[in-house]
């Protein structure tokens, strides 16, 4: 690809991604972001009222996530990332029962086996069940796991003796923040995905990462540093209006010339800048993330991380721990996955809703003082990942010749996660350099 000139359209991290990959095989790269900043949907900024920085959700990436580590470790920002050394994470109910999901020294997929077993959110026989289930997944095979597109991943476990109260309590606090909605609503193919990279394949390939600062600084700069070494043109609050093979023409009418241009825009975004690329929005839909920030005037939360059954709580991040930050108090994350009902609600309401729930589920903090409060909300988050959706998901390759898509939404294999984001990018360079050559990827 030497010489080619390539244009991204769209920063988001599938953007960066193929920007990057493609400025790395000696292409003459420009990425074009109609807002200010690189990042698309992983951004942080600064909460007006308390002046701390927070991300516009409590992003975290996992050791199965080989390509979104390797980006990061390109741009030279591994190093504002800390991850597990395996997987630990505590889970309890609003009852006050509490269960252990940890990796031990047993190699995959056994390395859960001796916690899973001490699980105390199932009862002996729902675990022994949940093994049975498990092991069906492990013999499923890729071509097993793609014919059950078509299944929801709750039908799929109620026909392996898979229980409603087994469901919530054990899987959905997988499914759940993974590809943000509860089983009922995720194709069984995703799903046995997910559960097969995260848990089954490796003992490293569950343990959770998150960013140690703010989510912009991961990429924003970093992306920019690398694009420049290499000869490459950042555009930022330059909108992509139309684009085809020749290039791209920008909000102001200039045209940038192209060898081959990438689409890293939303479904109807790219079929509004170039409806012979994507004839029709695929119909996907959308699924809803809210996030609470509650600070507190004392630590409340032991631990950086804990998982909650049975309660609208779902998954609380000790920020103060994960972000270093400074002061006698404490910053408590609250991440909801397939927040439908909490969109509509007031934010002064789920603050309040939220902070109730906390003090009843952390005794620590029925004494503490909420000293501030903000909440994020993003209609519009993921795709939503619902039986029959793979096939709606289209690869990096379009009927025009030299134009390909990247994005979450692709047909990456991948929930819509920073994962499945990077590896659209690296699909999209790589059906560029296939064209070129004559060979498709």
């Amino acid at each position: 690809m030497r010489g080619c000139r390539v244009v991204v359209a769209g920063a988001g991290l599938a953007g960066i991604s193929a920007a990057v990959e493609a400025a790395s095989r000696g292409a003459q790269v420009t990425l074009v972001e109609r807002r200010p900043f690189l990042g698309g949907k992983t951004f942080s900024f600064t909460e007006p009222r308390t002046g701390v920085e927070v991300d516009n959700g409590q992003h975290i990436h996992l050791g199965c996530c080989t390509a979104y580590m390797a980006l990061l470790e390109r741009l030279g920002s591994i190093h504002l990332t800390a991850m597990q050394p395996v997987l630990r994470v505590d889970v309890r109910d609003r009852a006050g029962m509490h269960g252990v999901l940890a990796a031990g020294r047993l190699p995959a997929p056994l390395h859960l086996g001796p916690s899973f077993a001490r699980y105390g959110l199932l009862s002996p026989a729902e675990r022994l069940r949940a093994l049975g289930a498990l092991g069906a997944i492990a013999a499923l095979g890729p071509s097993g796991r793609a014919a059950l597109d078509d299944v929801s991943f709750g039908d799929w476990l109620r026909a392996h003796g898979q229980r409603d109260a087994a469901i919530e309590r054990f899987w959905d606090v997988v499914i759940l923040p993974t590809c943000n909605d509860r089983s009922d609503r995720v194709s069984a193919a995703l799903a046995s995905f997910v559960i097969t990279e995260g848990l089954m394949r490796t003992r490293h390939g569950s343990a959770i990462g998150w960013a140690v600062t703010g989510l912009s600084a991961l990429v924003d700069a970093p992306a920019r540093r690398y694009l420049s070494r290499r000869g490459g043109v950042v555009l930022t609050g330059r909108a992509v209006s139309a684009a085809d093979a020749a290039g791209v023409t920008l909000d102001d009418g200039t045209m940038v010339a192209a060898d081959a241009v990438v689409l890293a825009l939303p479904p109807g975004r790219t079929h509004h800048v170039c409806p012979p690329a994507l004839p029709a929005d695929p119909g996907l839909g959308e699924s809803p993330i809210v996030n609470v920030h509650l600070w507190y005037d004392r630590p409340v939360l032991d631990g950086p991380v804990l998982a909650v059954v049975d309660s609208p709580v779902q998954w609380m991040f000790n920020r103060t721990a994960i972000m270093g930050e400074a002061g006698p108090g404490q910053h408590v994350a609250l991440s909801l996955s397939a927040a439908r009902s909490e969109m509509g609600v007031p934010r002064a309401d789920l603050a309040q809703t939220m902070d109730s729930e906390v003090r009843h589920l952390l005794p620590t903090a029925r004494r503490a003082t909420l000293d501030a409060w903000a909440v994020t909300k993003d209609a519009s988050a993921t795709f939503a990942p619902a039986p029959g959706q793979a096939r709606r998901r289209p690869g990096p390759c379009t009927p025009v010749q030299g134009v390909v898509l990247a994005g979450t939404w692709t047909c990456t294999g991948w929930p819509a996660t920073m994962e499945g984001a990077v590896r659209s990018g690296l699909a999209a360079v790589r059906e560029i350099a296939g064209q070129m050559s004559g060979d498709h990827a």
